[in-house]
């Protein structure tokens, strides 16, 4: 019943949210209520992608690990909490050409062990991230101090999954790098299995909860704040720690007092909104199945039985083994290196089906400033033979019934979503900004 009535406040969003939402985020644009003056100073103002994307103060990521006289404590980036802290994720702009040694910086200097990239390099004929690490195959790339190399290259559904030794000063450190490569910028993917099967993995690879995990994509806002949300409920549900009053609103809102426009338009909310509510789906169904277990990582049933008779396709199929850290350090002449035992193998979830057409509106058709990230949706005017009509369409989207109880029909029916959810956000210049 507590999981239920869970499901039924997640769908339950009033209209006069739709206020409130305009209201803070005027609130917090015109009265600087969470001012950014590191990010616009004349020093730090080139190490900004997008002018109009800048770093709280109050929670940005300050560098103190320096590598020249010139290296600053600034870089665009902020800290987001989560279920086991303030600083659980780390959410930054994709590097620029002149900031990749700052990131480099960042990642060591907080131990970072997992990074999940959610953009590509180019996208819409666009530099969207410089690149900071070699692809299998390819030479060790150095940025200033930093030597990176690929060590493996996974291909899943829609994303890869990389080991990188990093070098520095005697130590070498393996980070596990996540690529999301079909997530298009200021959108939607078709599919969020992917996604859910990608954070699930990601959390094997997080060995310790102690240390961020650095999320980006092109600007560090939209689609890293999706991410970090589905994962940040995702941690609450396997806990068992999801508070009655939990509410997705409230939970964007929250993260947008720590990064600026952490989940940035309405089909991005949205796309939170049905992945959190898959979650709860099969937390329902766990917990109403006889064996009552716990939400696992990952959307598929596995056991260690099963993962030990594999078929030699299926082991192809399994993300590389965690090889153990290495940590060597130089003191008098002496090498000392402390090799860390990998944990125990845990069952993976297969590699998904490709995801299909998308069945969410888009906005892909914008024009871009080079400096700034918010978009400009194109109006599409449709030409008749009578007299032309100017029309935005937004396509009804239909959901399978399931027989959990009669508010999950009527939720599922996708009444709630559209007349409800979309109502409150039919204004999308309200995650513009």
């Amino acid at each position: 019943l507590l999981w239920t009535n869970a499901l039924k406040k997640l769908y339950s969003e009033p209209q006069c949210l739709r206020t409130r939402l305009r209201r803070l985020s005027t609130k917090y644009r015109t009265e600087k209520i969470y001012p950014t003056n590191v990010g616009e100073r004349e020093e730090n103002v080139k190490k900004n992608r997008y002018k109009d994307i800048l770093p709280f103060d109050h929670s940005r990521v300050k560098l103190t690990l320096k590598t020249t006289n010139q290296d600053t404590d600034y870089i665009n980036a902020n800290f987001i909490k989560g279920m086991d802290g303030p600083e659980a994720y780390i959410a930054t702009q994709g590097p620029l050409p002149n900031t990749v040694i700052d990131f480099w910086r960042m990642n060591w200097e907080y131990n970072v062990a997992v990074i999940v990239m959610a953009c590509r390099e180019f996208e819409m004929g666009r530099k969207k991230c410089e690149r900071y690490f070699p692809q299998q195959g390819e030479e060790p790339m150095s940025f200033g101090p930093f030597r990176i190399s690929c060590e493996s290259e996974q291909a899943r559904t829609d994303y890869f999954i990389r080991t990188l030794m990093v070098e520095y000063e005697n130590e070498t450190r393996r980070i596990t790098q996540f690529h999301y490569m079909n997530w298009p910028d200021h959108d939607v993917p078709s599919s969020f299995d992917s996604i859910l099967d990608m954070i699930g993995l990601m959390r094997e690879y997080q060995e310790n909860d102690d240390v961020p995990i650095c999320v980006h994509c092109s600007a560090g806002c939209g689609r890293t704040g999706a991410i970090c949300a589905i994962d940040y409920t995702w941690n609450l549900l396997k806990a068992g720690k999801i508070p009655e009053d939990f509410n997705v609103f409230r939970l964007i809102q929250e993260m947008r007092t720590q990064r600026h426009s952490a989940v940035q338009t309405k089909e991005q909310y949205e796309l939170v909104h049905r992945a959190i509510a898959q979650l709860f789906q099969k937390q329902l169904q766990l917990l109403e199945s006889p064996t009552n277990t716990q939400i696992h990582d990952g959307m598929e049933e596995s056991s260690p039985d099963k993962a030990s008779h594999q078929s030699d396709d299926e082991r192809w199929d399994t993300p590389p083994p965690k090889p153990p850290r290495i940590r060597s350090s130089q003191a008098e002449g002496d090498v000392k290196e402390e090799i860390l035992q990998p944990p125990e193998p845990h069952p993976v979830p297969p590699i998904l089906t490709p995801s299909p057409p998308s069945a969410f509106p888009t906005v892909t058709n914008v024009r871009q400033d080079n400096d700034r990230y918010h978009p400009k949706p194109l109006i599409h005017v449709l030409a008749t033979t009578q007299h032309n009509v100017t029309q935005v369409s937004r396509p009804v989207q239909h959901f399978t019934e399931t027989p959990l109880s009669g508010v999950m029909s009527k939720v599922l029916s996708g009444d709630v979503l559209w007349g409800g959810l979309a109502a409150v956000l039919s204004n999308q210049e309200i995650f513009y900004k």
